[in-house]
């Protein structure tokens, strides 16, 4: 293997795509393979993780693993053997940046056990746009305050001996465009972009972030082509104006948002050319695509699109990764999360379920109303069914999305022939998340307004519309594990706040 295929090997992150390690995996390992993102369906167990990265790590002297570990609905480990935190959202509503370290310093702490030495969070969008797909995943819509958490998230991230990496630069904030199914357009100028717009990305740098993943959003006023195949952007601001001198990571080249423009070969040798140093591939990108790369990369400085030294260079940089000091300290603290989930929630009215004065027992109708799943959540499973079943409660479950065949019909039915059997008070929970988002669910929101308005609301999304005239209606802002708990404590009533609580109760 000669060095111009070593370096093209090195900017390379492809996902693993299995719970052990491949034949194809240990080849380019040994070819000089950067490293890679794993994803959830890489993760079977904790024990079978921590057997896989130590494995992986085994065959090389400096094969970086990363992961997208967000906290709150983008998380990975939550369920084998992580940490469970609220998200950016709740984070930013708690508005105490030293608890927003605290949560990012679990995270971190749960990483190192896990094998991981690089996380692809925070996101540091600002959420402007009450439309935003990220909304979930934002410290909020006032960029000072994304700033002072961004800083702090990176902190206690990397204190923890694991390098973060402040995403998605510049920020998908203003767009209401997912960039796994298009490209986001931001259509600000540069100075609007300097002078305000990139301030969490500033901060981040401040704080020593170790990496920024940039993203496919296109400046309309910058340049015709993504973010992450321009000079102009990453050059001529990133590292010109912003003065970053640490790791830049495309997001996923397999998504619509570079797709669309640019293959991912084609995307891989514009984005190392433009001054980018590591290449997620994305979640189902194997040995198929990074083969491409390397051959484009390789092609690319045989032709002369693409210098050597960039390549160099790039390489350097991604060395830097994977080197933090961890603490003396090991293990992670759950009750971290689980305070914070308590704290963060909101209370309207009553939401405790009437049978369920005690603490088990009882029946309930879940009307759970599913959103338009986000791939970078990595699982779509959320909501409150399971802590409820754990308690006791014998539930009835109907769950629709936007792609459901008569979803209003089915909630109508089900919710007729509950009552009729349980009588016209019996207990009906509405599970949603930023319900604003979803055009279909309204009118599925009205039919309950009008025949249910004694069911409970539990909201796990960003706040948008308004059921302060239902019965009950609780906030999470978040669909964390801890999340879930905490809103299963307020329906069967058996949580009460301690004397030094933030928790808040709205009453009416």
């Amino acid at each position: 293997m000669n060095d111009l295929s070593r370096l093209a090997h090195g900017v390379l992150f492809p996902a693993l795509g299995r719970t052990y390690v491949t034949r194809w995996a240990k080849e380019r390992i040994e070819a000089g393979l950067g490293g890679f993102v794993l994803f959830g369906k890489d993760i079977s167990a904790g024990e079978q993780l921590r057997e896989l990265t130590a494995s992986l790590h085994a065959l090389g002297d400096h094969v970086l693993l990363a992961i997208d570990e967000e906290g709150g609905d983008v998380n990975r480990l939550e369920d084998y053997g992580g940490t469970s935190v609220p998200g950016n959202h709740a984070l930013g509503r708690l508005g105490d940046p030293q608890r927003t370290r605290q949560a990012a310093h679990q995270i971190g702490l749960s990483l190192v056990e896990a094998g991981i030495d690089w996380d692809l969070a925070p996101a540091v969008d600002t959420a402007v746009n009450p439309m935003s797909p990220n909304g979930i995943r934002c410290f909020g819509a006032d960029r000072a305050q994304v700033s002072e958490h961004a800083a702090a998230w990176v902190g206690g991230l990397q204190d923890a001996g694991v390098s973060a990496c402040a995403k998605h630069f510049p920020g998908h904030g203003l767009s209401g465009t997912d960039a796994h199914l298009g490209t986001p357009v931001v259509p600000l100028s540069r100075a609007e972009l300097l002078d305000h717009y990139l301030d969490p990305f500033r901060s981040a740098i401040s704080a020593g972030v170790d990496s920024i993943m940039v993203s496919h959003v296109r400046l309309t006023e910058i340049d015709e082509v993504p973010a992450t195949i321009s000079a102009a952007v990453l050059t001529g601001i990133l590292r010109a104006e912003l003065g970053f001198d640490g790791v830049v990571i495309t997001d996923a080249l397999e998504m619509h948002g570079i797709r669309d423009v640019a293959g991912l070969p084609e995307a891989a040798v514009r984005a190392i050319a433009t001054g980018a140093d590591a290449l997620c591939l994305g979640a189902w990108a194997y040995q198929e695509d990074v083969a491409a790369a390397v051959d484009a990369l390789v092609g690319a400085v045989r032709n002369g699109t693409l210098s050597e030294q960039r390549l160099f260079e790039a390489n350097e940089r991604i060395s830097r990764l994977g080197n933090r000091p961890k603490p003396a300290a090991t293990g992670h603290d759950d009750s971290v999360g689980q305070q914070l989930a308590d704290d963060v929630v909101v209370v309207h009215g009553d939401p405790v379920l009437h049978g369920n004065p005690g603490l088990r027992g009882g029946r309930a109708l879940v009307i759970r109303l599913d959103p338009t799943h986000s791939p970078a959540a990595g699982k779509s499973s959320w909501g409150v069914e399971q802590p409820l079943r754990d308690a006791g409660v014998d539930l009835e479950v109907v769950a629709v999305n936007g792609s459901t065949y008569n979803g209003d019909g089915m909630v109508r039915a089900e919710l007729g022939q509950y009552r009729d059997e349980y009588g016209p008070d019996a207990d009906v929970v509405v599970l949603i998340r930023s319900s604003h988002r979803f055009e279909w669910q309204a009118p599925i929101l009205a039919q309950l307004r009008e025949r249910c308005p004694q069911a409970v609301i539990v909201d796990m999304g960003v706040p948008g519309d308004d059921f302060a005239d239902f019965r009950g209606w609780i906030q999470t802002f978040g669909a964390a594990r801890v999340c879930a708990q905490a809103a299963t404590r307020r329906l069967l009533g058996t949580w009460s706040p301690p004397p030094s609580s933030t928790s808040r109760t709205s009453t009416r």
